[in-house]
């Protein structure tokens, strides 16, 4: 018996159903496009370019726990790569809990052999499954979402409308991950961190980094050291973002201040009352008010007293 055979036969495709039957019930199998096995888990390696870039420790302990209590509910699917060899396409939390449980085999629908190289449009048809697949499980992280987005774009070189609709988008929706895909690195670690997630605030901040650099990279960083954004900073951030394109003041900035031309000082007067030697090279000026002032006189003007007492009193030197 052939293995197509051998699984129709499994699956009930040889048994004979009564007309009533068949009308009445629906099919428990519609159809099997691959082959189920128990695969050597050992043989099984994972996708490297599928979207999901972190995975939770905690989580997979869980499932493993489930695992060894309740066993495998659904297979994983893999593609043969080699000879006894499989990549995975589905299923890499499960497999990775099935490790940590400590099992040597896991159930696999194998499908048919891959070739090393894949054309364009071929990877971004399995990037978009695996999107879809991680979505109905255990969604990607917000920033494995958007690369994964980003990558189905170029991948698939479709248009963004046509793009957005096979990854279930609005295209408003995708045209704001590919903004903050193409973003700044510093706007981008946001995400990375979970410190802001909002589409609408991250494309805000964007916008801000081509207007103020300055401002928006001194924001990202406030965001990023307190883990989260302040509140009303969304609406604040878009705000400054229409003003500064209409030319306008910015909502909350202090206006600048007028630079004062520089003013020219006014001499110091000094009504002299009373002159003194305070000490060895040293005049004390009273004004007779109790105010006084001191000169540190140096030795070359011995010479010169008398000029400089014409040119006080209207000499000439």
């Amino acid at each position: 018996m052939s293995k197509k055979a051998g699984l129709k036969a499994a699956l009930g495709g040889g048994r004979k159903e009564s007309t009533e039957t068949r009308e009445t019930s629906k099919p428990v199998v519609i159809a099997a496009t691959g082959e189920l096995c128990r695969l050597l888990i050992s043989s099984i390696t994972p996708d490297p370019n599928q979207p999901r870039e972190t995975f939770d420790p905690n989580f997979i302990d869980s499932l493993a726990r489930k695992l060894q209590k309740d066993g495998q509910h659904q297979p994983i699917t893999v593609v043969m790569t080699g000879p006894n060899q499989y990549k995975i396409r589905n299923g890499e939390n499960r497999w990775k809990a099935a490790q940590k449980a400590g099992w040597e085999y896991i159930d696999a629908i194998v499908y048919e052999y891959e070739p090393a190289e894949l054309t364009a449009p071929e990877q971004a048809e399995i990037l978009r499954k695996q999107k879809s697949d991680n979505d109905d499980r255990r969604p990607l992280t917000p920033w494995e979402d958007i690369k994964a987005c980003a990558r189905y774009v170029e991948l698939s070189g479709k248009k963004q409308g046509e793009a957005a609709e096979d990854l279930d988008l609005s295209k408003t929706d995708l045209s704001k991950r590919l903004k903050i895909f193409n973003g700044p690195e510093e706007i981008q670690m946001l995400v990375r961190a979970e410190a802001l997630t909002n589409l609408n605030t991250l494309g805000s901040l964007v916008e801000l980094w081509k207007l103020d650099q300055e401002y928006a990279a001194a924001e990202a960083q406030k965001i990023l050291e307190a883990g989260q954004i302040s509140s009303g900073a969304e609406q604040k951030y878009a705000a400054r973002v229409k003003a500064l394109k209409e030319g306008r003041e910015v909502p909350g900035s202090k206006p600048a201040k007028k630079e004062q031309e520089p003013q020219t000082p006014k001499p110091m007067t000094f009504s002299a009352k009373k002159v003194n030697v305070a000490e060895k090279g040293v005049l004390e000026i009273e004004d007779g008010k109790g105010n006084a002032m001191r000169f540190k006189v140096p030795r070359s003007w011995k010479k010169d007293w008398e000029k400089i007492g014409e040119a006080l009193f209207g000499g000439k030197l």
